[in-house]
């Protein structure tokens, strides 16, 4: 599909309400921009996540998000580990199996802006799983600005490296370990990432084009050490906000090409930039399951001085293919 912005959210159906819209509090202003644009929007159940360890200014943005949601329908708050978010999706899963037994016909929004990227991909996992992969609309809003002084760290530390739960490779592990970096503004948490996983090549992917003109070059100056030791010739671009073209130059990259990377090394893909890129990556794992593994880095302290504000354009991301 067409990258598509979107200036009002209204139902996908005309005159129907959508069957579920799926959101997460979180400090960032962002967290309303789908719902700030709803245009005779309604829906038949709504579900908002939220993290354990919630901030006042999280918690102030969930008191909104409750209250303008209930005003259109059941809504549903789930807390969850930021972490691990698995017993939040599950509290979910059974939910959504409870209302919608047939999966064919539905019409499913999910807001991503404020999920973490973990939580995307096991999200999106869970309902593919479901069967209600065709009945996904994916929205995502993004940042007006982010904090004054761009160049300080977002987060300081590795707290844990591990696969994404059912994000593995079930391919043999004798050959040479491709690791692909989807760079973001943590050169510290990259750099730390290729130190202890030790890879026999690495690719560092930059998000290209940025979000705005004004914001090129910002990833690889945060990131301009660790470029410096893998080598700019080993720099690749992926679409800041296009999910489609980042499953496209995936496959481009690792399949098409002269060498199927799958199939002759061990890959590994660690999503640190954009969260539509995340998206994209799921694209891409649902055609090639158990060829290379997802893992991810959480950090061990996020840096309160970096901060996004404000809400940008919001986008349309994915759309449904088999609504009835």
């Amino acid at each position: 599909m067409v990258l598509t912005e979107l200036r009002s959210v209204e139902p996908f159906r005309k005159g129907q309400p959508d069957n579920v819209f799926v959101c997460c509090a979180n400090s960032e202003e962002r967290c309303l921009g789908a719902v700030n644009r709803f245009s005779n929007y309604n829906f038949s159940n709504a579900f908002v996540f939220y993290y354990d360890e919630i901030e006042l200014e999280a918690i102030s943005n969930l008191k909104l998000l409750e209250s303008r949601l209930s005003l259109l329908g059941p809504t549903r708050t789930i807390r969850t580990a930021e972490d691990d978010p698995r017993d939040g999706i599950a509290e979910l899963y059974m939910a959504l199996k409870s209302l919608l037994p047939d999966p064919t016909g539905n019409i499913i929004t999910i807001d991503v802006s404020a999920f973490s990227k973990r939580h995307i991909l096991l999200l999106l996992k869970n309902l593919d799983k479901l069967g209600f992969w065709g009945s996904l609309r994916i929205v995502y809003s993004e940042p007006e600005r982010y904090s004054s002084n761009l160049y300080l760290p977002m987060s300081v530390g590795i707290k844990r490296i591990d696969v994404v739960p059912g994000f593995v490779n079930l391919q043999s592990l004798g050959k040479p370990l491709l690791l692909i970096i989807m760079l973001g503004y943590e050169g510290d948490r990259a750099t730390a990432l290729v130190h202890n996983i030790d890879p026999n090549e690495t690719l560092l992917a930059i998000p290209r084009p940025a979000y705005r003109k004004e914001w090129e070059g910002r990833t690889e100056e945060m990131n301009k050490n660790l470029i410096k030791l893998i080598g700019r010739e080993n720099v690749i671009g992926l679409h800041s906000l296009d999910s489609d073209e980042v499953a496209i130059s995936l496959r481009e990259l690792l399949v098409s090409g002269k060498i199927n990377m799958l199939s002759e090394k061990n890959c590994c893909i660690v999503p640190l930039g954009t969260k539509p890129q995340t998206v994209g990556l799921y694209y891409f794992w649902r055609e090639h399951q158990g060829q290379f593994e997802i893992q991810y880095a959480s950090p061990f302290h996020v840096n309160e001085e970096f901060f996004s504000s404000g809400v940008g354009k919001t986008w349309l991301l994915h759309q449904p293919s088999n609504p009835e």
